[in-house]
């Protein structure tokens, strides 16, 4: 009886002994017997060794757009079969975890094609029974991602990582994706701050090197990460602000023109706003030989802020040219005045309001003088056709200051008659005003007329009329107008109203424009 309970015990520990499953480092130290780590297990089949592979994302890092390169982190996962590896001597063993780092057999030499920089950090081995192998281990990658802005901030940017085995052909190795796919993502993983990141997805493609005999073909694992940029930011901070200060520019066009330093001051300022925009939005991007969205958009605002300074001088210069003739208004104001002193003189001192008609026909007589005709030495008055004039000499001092006085009353006269009819409509008055400075409407020509008696339709200021206009202009000048049309107004205030109405119009429909772009 005692040898029967002494044979049944050693029975007991001998199915025990086998049943149970060692360690990792018995089951190693078993498996490494004869095992060869540098012969793939497609040489004991005959077949290729089929590797999945996977990528768990865990985040996506960093986007950098500048370097364009894509920087993420997760898990990589890799699983094939080596018959070499199973457990069937080990009954009680159903699967096997050993660390990564103390793997001493064959593994698949996967390598990332467009891999920039690259860490790996703890993981591990499990083997089945039958020997599949699935691998697990953390990963930090960047990855080279060339990129397109053509549309930012609307851009999508699809990141593409590639995976193959760099030693082995498709004939010892073939790269696949796992039944579930070759990315996997935490559930609530919805992308970066700035980037949307779609549902990824994988393909595999075989590409092939070499030529002829020598030729091979290599499976690629495609992963396909795309990102959709959140444009709420670009629309918020550089769009939005450009918009306003090139409204900003606009409204310094409602300032009165002649206020120099508000004028150049707004629309300075917005250019320089323009220009720190451009710079923030280039200086994340790498160097491109070509507009972005927003880039255009800021360069198109900026050329509108320009063309407000560069309206400015232009309606300067013709302000310093209203200026010059103001003066030349002046000038005729003290012919006038020299014209009626002389008249005086030449009656006695008797007042104009007791013999006005006497100094009318008194003003200075015409005394011809070789070669010289009415309107010469006056810039843009053109000769008569046929002046007509005598070879005659003065007799006295006194006769040639009145040929002096009454060839600038002919020069002035000339800048009103310029069809030499001798008679003058109220559209000619009016542009004779123009060319020394004063701006007048219909009606203040008209008013001029009325105060000349110059009444009836089709009434045409004589010589005679513009000499008794020249005897007492401050009698006759007209008083403020109270309707002015927009080509009765200065140069300088045309070129101000139709600037101002053309920039907003211009701005409104290249914002519009670009804004149906965007959809």
């Amino acid at each position: 009886m005692a040898l029967q309970r002494s044979y049944l015990l050693s029975w007991l520990t001998a199915l025990a002994a086998a049943t149970r499953c060692p360690n990792p480092e018995e089951i190693t130290a078993n498996l490494t017997v004869g095992y060869d780590e540098f012969a793939h297990p497609g040489q004991l089949t005959g077949e290729p060794v089929q590797v999945e592979i996977m990528l768990f994302v865990a985040s996506i890092v960093q986007v950098n757009q500048k370097d364009q390169q894509l920087a993420m982190e997760g898990y990589y996962r890799s699983a094939w079969t080596d018959p070499r590896l199973n457990l069937t001597q080990w009954p009680g063993c159903e699967a096997l975890i050993i660390p990564t780092k103390s793997w001493p057999f064959w593994q698949p030499d996967i390598y990332f094609d467009n891999s920039v920089k690259e860490w790996y950090g703890a993981g591990g081995l499990t083997i089945s029974p039958n020997g599949y192998v699935y691998r697990s281990e953390r990963f930090s990658h960047v990855f080279g991602c060339p990129m397109s802005y053509s549309t930012l901030p609307f851009d999508k940017q699809t990141c593409v990582v590639r995976m193959s085995s760099y030693a082995y052909d498709v004939s010892n190795v073939a790269a696949n994706i796992f039944q579930a796919g070759g990315v996997d993502l935490p559930a609530d993983y919805k992308g970066t701050t700035e980037f949307a990141l779609r549902p990824p997805y994988s393909r595999v493609q075989t590409e092939y090197y070499g030529v002829g005999a020598n030729q091979k073909g290599y499976n690629f694992v495609l992963l396909y990460f795309e990102l959709q940029r959140m444009p709420d930011s670009f629309m918020m901070f550089v769009f939005v602000t450009c918009i306003l200060f090139t409204f900003v520019s606009w409204s310094g066009l409602f300032i009165n023109r002649t206020v120099a330093p508000a004028r150049v001051a707004i629309a300075v300022i917005p250019v320089l706003i323009m220009l720190n925009l451009e710079n923030n939005v280039i200086s994340n991007l790498p160097p491109l030989n070509y507009l972005t969205w927003i880039t255009s958009y800021l360069l198109l605002m900026k050329f509108f802020c320009l063309s407000a300074v560069f309206e400015y001088g232009l309606v300067s210069f013709l302000i310093q040219l209203e200026t010059s003739r103001e003066r030349q208004f002046e000038a005729f104001k003290h012919l006038a005045e020299t014209v009626k002193k002389k008249a005086k003189e030449d009656h006695g001192g008797v007042s104009k309001e007791h013999s006005g008609k006497n100094m009318v026909s008194a003003a200075p007589k015409i005394y011809p003088s070789r070669g010289i005709y009415p309107g010469e030495g006056f810039e843009g008055v053109p000769p008569p056709p046929n002046p007509g004039w005598e070879v005659t000499e003065p007799d006295g001092e006194e006769d040639a200051e009145e040929i002096d006085l009454q060839k600038k009353f002919h020069q002035v006269y000339r800048l009103f008659d310029r069809d030499n009819s001798g008679e003058l409509s109220w559209k000619e008055v009016q542009a004779g005003f123009r060319r020394l400075g004063q701006y007048w409407s219909r009606d203040q020509v008209m008013e001029l007329f009325y105060g000349l008696g110059i009444v009836g339709k089709g009434k045409r200021m004589t010589t005679a009329d513009f000499k008794r206009f020249m005897m007492d202009i401050q009698k006759y000048l007209p008083g403020k107008a109270m309707n002015i049309t927009f080509g009765e107004r200065p140069p300088s205030y045309q070129v101000d109203l139709v600037f101002r109405w053309a920039y907003i119009s211009g701005v409104l429909l290249v914002t519009f424009i670009y804004l149906i772009s965007s959809i």
